[in-house]
């Protein structure tokens, strides 16, 4: 019998993800907050995605089964509860993917089970719930798996097949430090400035800051020897708030419905890392503390 997926955070992608494992016949079980999500669940034992349902369990934290294939979709801030909640289920030696926004809660799940296969991932894929599991695939994207300075021959069985493009990323680290960057250059401006993303290049005062954040991101990750792209940051900032100009950032959308948002894993992961290395990074430590003041 094949070892079943558990998702730890049911959310959009999360359970886009439930859906992409079960069109790949594995079994796949969802990890709920409450017993009322679960029983709401119940109700249909399934999810629905572009009519049709594909079905498979939810439970909670606490229920007794083992864990040996985890997929962490949880919002970054919320990470470490979630994680603790269940820790006590994993197997020493699970297989474990961390898909989630921003950086730094990848290293901490690493430090947390040091004999696990940790992946980490980014996806560009969009996807939003109509309903409680009622999800819409709002857009199609490509979805990178990798670890740092290993290769899992397992995350080959999540690429053949399904109806998400995923593929095995042998940099995952540059990826994930690439969407990063973007984030800082566009979601907190965004947030603060209460605009599409598109606006940030209309607006001459808007395109100053963000090139002079992308400046700072630049400084941190030329110490690490990182070489973003081919080309400026702040080129390929205005490219993505080009090509996503009517969207609204999910930081904007967060502060807006007075959510918490993810912050402290997008600006504040590049401002520690900029303190590790004493550069100064001003115009992000400045961003950082208004939105920590207008919602953490």
């Amino acid at each position: 019998m094949k070892q079943p997926w558990y998702i730890l955070g049911a959310g959009a992608i999360g359970s886009l993800w439930a859906c992409h494992l079960t069109d790949l016949g594995l079994p796949v079980s969802l990890i709920l907050r409450n017993q009322a999500k679960v029983d709401l669940f119940q109700k249909q034992n399934s999810i629905l995605l572009a009519g049709q349902c594909y079905p498979m369990t939810a439970e909670l934290a606490s229920a007794p089964k083992t864990i040996k294939q985890l997929i962490i979709t949880t919002k970054s801030i919320d990470t470490e509860n979630a994680f603790n909640s269940i820790k006590n289920r994993l197997d020493p030696h699970a297989k474990i993917i961390v898909l989630q926004n921003g950086m730094g809660s990848q290293q901490w799940i690493q430090s947390q089970c040091p004999h696990a296969e940790v992946a980490w991932a980014s996806t560009t894929d969009g996807a939003w719930l109509k309903a409680p599991f009622n999800l819409q695939h709002a857009g199609r994207g490509v979805t990178q798996i990798g670890a740092p300075d290993q290769t899992y021959t397992w995350i080959d069985d999540l690429i053949k097949g399904g109806f998400l493009n995923v593929v095995q990323d042998k940099n995952i680290s540059l990826t994930l430090w690439r969407k990063l960057a973007i984030n800082c250059a566009i979601n907190p401006l965004t947030a603060i400035f209460d605009c599409k993303n598109g606006e940030l290049i209309n607006n001459p005062n808007y395109l100053s800051t963000m090139a002079a954040i992308c400046r700072e991101v630049e400084l941190v990750a030329h110490a690490f020897d990182i070489d973003l792209f081919d080309g400026p940051l702040i080129e390929q900032a205005c490219h993505v708030a080009e090509i996503t100009a009517e969207n609204y950032s999910s930081m904007l959308q967060d502060v807006r419905q007075g959510r918490q948002t993810e912050i402290d894993s997008i600006t504040g992961y590049l401002c520690r890392q900029a303190k590790v290395q004493n550069i100064p990074v001003p115009i992000n430590l400045a961003y950082l503390k208004k939105i920590q003041k207008v919602h953490r």
